[in-house]
């Protein structure tokens, strides 16, 4: 009996030959049932054989970046930000809830250059209308060359900065603090997609495990906005150098344009230069590992032809910066501090290369080592350096071939970590530009390297073939593993100054020696690599705590000396100001858009220092990044005289009469004082407001 073939017509059966004299019964018509079409599954391919291809943005992917966005938009909306300046409610209370404007989590302290200084700056731009100059926080046109918002078209390349110019304030600040979280997670699953040849989930958790790292979460994520625009920069090179069809050079040429020019812009070489060789690496790595010619080749001269324009173009916008910034550039550029710094390395880590292992468990913004400097400077990233550049050489002795990306990564690695540690000489240091990134700011890039040089090692394992290595191998790996974590735990106890003790560290050394052993050709199993990601994803999400959770700016803006100076500002808009005493107040103050003598100046303003200073005598004292502290000083054998001390790197104190000519000069007609003044010290003027300790007097004239 035959089979019938599924979906074939029925046909009638053959006559039986007992029932030959019949005649055959007509043919009946049958309905023949169409069957769905069902696409074919893609072949599982060896990587070897797999077809080259740059990012897939397949569903998944899409889906990852539609959720990211979306999650942007909403908290932007919402005016959900990540700022400490909840802090404002505690250090000039005025009688308000501790927690207004926090949803979750503390304010930090420690934080003060963002709650202190950065949003102020950039409220102070805000009420002014976004000016180039700005004395109330610095001289010259201090927002062009700084990072903050500005109405100029250099707005154009700081995208966390368009909210501003969208949205009220409060909308603008959530825009800026949401857009280098989500954006950044996006940039940094693409160019990790890009690498490890679309391991989504590895990229995805390779992401979350760098943006939220400690050595970006405890600075506020402000060198987020440096990384966005190298990770943009990369993936758009490498597009332009595999681009097959027009279509794809017109999308990445322009955002080549776009995220270099932002790159540059950001002007902070301590993280750039660095930053900037890494992409290299990384661009050099993934050309050699992926040298198809067909597609090198593939329209070269279109290619070169983009590049050509991009230049050009860059070339026009950097000459019109130039015209704008360059006198700003000249001042910061000759500043005692930071602009005449130069370091040839040698100096070390805060806290010490492996300080990460245990800092996530046992150390917060009130509990550290001492001689770790602060909670901020001891954090930057997890590294497993040491087992990779063995596991590579593992692979290397078995295989006979090399990784060419993992291999020219873990180099530049160590390069860095022999400027950090050992240091350069000094023509080494000023060719290669690393004499512009001291060893504190090194170690950030320094550990994002590390990220990467984890991620990409991890894709690299997760595409070989298991290693058969004998026993004795393997144990002697296993010990190697154990003893490196035992010297990382001693070198913690060690330089922490008695810190840590031995029974805190059992836990977390077994954590990280289990992953280094995994991380290890000893062991296999299916998505190994992702069981070691998951791990560290793990591990990284109590930092989400690191930021509290805010909404809107209203520690500041419903704080009663904000309102009252707005007040009083709104009715006499061009009378300059001044604190005597708290510094504190002094940072309050330069966020209601006042035009403040005192507070931090991002760069010396020359025009008022030399009104107070006519000799310049005192010119190495305020020639630099510094927070400025004013105080009475009235000395009547030398009537109107002006004493500028320089008490730290980035601080200097000024003495002088709150009547003197000087002040007048510079139309300062606003006093305030966080004390009770002295008859003598308000001989000139008259008081306008009493809050609590603080008083505010206006000059008579």
């Amino acid at each position: 009996m035959s089979k019938k073939k599924k979906g074939s017509p029925v046909t009638a059966a053959a006559p039986s030959t007992s029932h030959s004299a019949q005649s055959p019964p007509k043919p009946q018509a049958t309905a023949v049932r169409s069957q769905p079409v069902v696409p074919p599954k893609p072949a599982d391919f060896p990587e070897a054989e797999r077809p080259f291809e740059l990012i897939r943005f397949d569903k998944r992917v899409k889906w990852f970046i539609g959720i990211c966005v979306g999650l942007f938009l909403l908290l932007t909306l919402a005016k959900i930000n990540y700022s400490s300046i909840g802090m404002w409610n505690t250090v000039i209370p005025d009688g308000s809830d501790i927690k207004r404007g926090v949803i979750s989590g503390t304010p930090k302290a420690i934080r003060i250059d963002e709650w202190g200084v950065v949003t102020p700056f950039m409220m102070s731009q805000a009420h002014q209308g976004f000016p180039l100059e700005n004395a109330a926080i610095g001289g010259e046109k201090v927002a062009l060359v700084g990072y903050y918002p500005i109405k100029h078209f250099v707005s154009f390349f700081r995208p966390s900065h368009w909210g501003f110019f969208l949205f009220d304030f409060d909308h603008g600040f959530s825009w800026h603090w949401n857009f280098v979280i989500f954006f950044n997670l996006i940039a940094s699953t693409l160019v990790f997609l890009l690498f490890t040849r679309n391991n989504f989930w590895l990229s995805v958790m390779g992401a979350f495990w760098l943006v939220f790292s400690p050595g970006f979460a405890w600075w506020s994520y402000f060198v987020l906005t440096t990384q966005f625009a190298a990770s943009l920069l990369l993936i758009s090179s490498v597009y332009l150098f595999y681009a097959r069809n027009v279509r794809t050079l017109l999308i990445a040429g322009p955002l080549f344009t776009w995220s270099f020019v932002m790159f540059a812009l950001i002007l902070y070489p301590p993280y750039q230069v660095m930053l900037g060789y890494l992409m290299i690496m990384l661009l050099i790595g993934f050309v050699w590992r992926n040298a198809k010619k067909e597609y090198l080749l593939d329209k070269v001269w279109l290619k070169l032809a983009t590049f050509a324009i991009a230049f050009v173009v860059m070339g026009v916008l950097f000459y019109q910066f130039y015209l704008d910034a360059k006198p700003t550039i000249d001042v910061m550029s000759n500043t005692v501090y930071p602009g005449k710094r130069s370091e040839t390395g040698g100096t070390g880590f805060i806290a010490n290369w492996f300080s990460e292992y245990y800092a996530g468990w046992l150390i917060n913004n009130d509990s550290f080592p001492k001689i770790w400097l602060n909670v901020c400077e001891l954090s930057h990233f997890i590294t497993f350096t040491p087992v990779v550049a063995v596991g590579l050489g593992i692979y290397y002795l078995r295989q006979k071939q090399f990784d060419p990306l993992l291999t020219i990564l873990l180099g530049f690695v160590v390069f860095v970590l022999i400027y950090i540690e050992v240091g350069f000489p000094e023509f080494l240091a000023k060719i290669t530009l690393f004499d512009l990134s001291p060893t504190r700011r090194a170690q950030v890039p320094f550990g994002i390297a590390n990220v990467f040089l984890a991620v990409l090692y991890l894709d690299y394992i997760s595409k070989q073939k298991k290693l058969l290595l004998s026993g004795t191998t393997a144990a002697l790996l296993t010990v190697a593993v154990l003893a490196f974590m035992v010297f990382a735990a001693w070198l913690n106890i060690s330089t922490s100054e008695g810190f840590f003790k031995v029974h805190q560290l059992v836990l977390p050394t077994l954590f990280f020696a289990g992953l280094n052993y995994l991380m290890l050709p000893v062991t296999t199993f299916r998505h190994k690599e992702l069981y070691i990601a998951g791990a560290l994803v793990l591990f990284t999400l109590p930092n989400l705590k690191i930021n509290p959770v805010a909404k809107g700016t209203s520690p500041i803006t419903e704080n009663a000396l904000y309102r009252k100076v707005r007040e009083i500002h709104l009715q006499e808009p061009n009378a300059r100001w001044v604190v005597l005493g708290s510094q504190y107040i002094t940072y309050l103050v330069t966020a209601t858009g006042v035009n403040q003598l005192s507070g931090v100046k991002n760069q010396p303003d020359f025009k008022s220092m030399r009104v107070l200073d006519p000799t310049a005598k005192q010119d190495s004292a305020y020639n630099r990044y510094a927070h400025t502290v004013y105080g009475s000083y009235i000395d009547p054998a030398h009537p109107d005289s002006v004493i500028i001390q320089n008490g730290y790197e980035d601080g200097y104190q000024v003495g002088i009469d709150p009547c003197s000519p000087k002040l007048r000069t510079l139309n300062v007609r606003y006093f305030i004082f966080d004390r009770v003044p002295q008859p003598v010290e308000i001989r000139c003027m008259k008081q306008v407001a009493v809050l609590g300790n603080i008083q505010i007097y206006r000059s008579n004239d």
